[in-house]
């Protein structure tokens, strides 16, 4: 008996510790204004969310924001030839794409302009 619970215990330790390690997340996008994205969140390591953004995004993509807890967000003027962008990271999806957004003006987007392309958030 002692060796089943040991085992069980065993068992709900390593399951506490591999779910609690999945917090990388990455939002990819194919351009400021770019029309394709991808995102990830909840991987064990950098370079898998990093390689599932850019899977779902699709060619001619590139990593835009990673982030290891929490959301990230993040936004692009699609004013024609505006290259201004913001992104933002916080504790929930909504601050991080207010702030994304905040920082898109600030660089010089038009306040309508600048939207939220992207973002993801991790469990933990």
């Amino acid at each position: 008996m002692k060796a089943k619970m040991f085992n069980l215990g065993v068992f709900i330790i390593l399951s506490f510790i591999s779910a609690s390690s999945f917090a990388d997340g990455a939002l990819a996008i194919d351009g400021n204004q770019g029309s394709k994205y991808g995102f990830s969140y909840n991987y064990s390591s950098m370079s898998d969310a990093k390689q599932k953004a850019l899977d779902e995004c699709g060619s001619g993509c590139n990593i835009v924001k990673t982030f290891s807890s929490g959301c990230a967000a993040y936004a692009a003027d699609q004013a024609s030839g505006s290259t201004a962008y913001g992104w933002g990271t916080a504790s929930n999806s909504g601050t991080a794409q207010n702030t994304a957004l905040n920082y898109c003006r600030q660089s010089g987007g038009s306040g309508s302009n600048c939207i939220v392309r992207v973002w993801g958030c991790n469990s933990n």
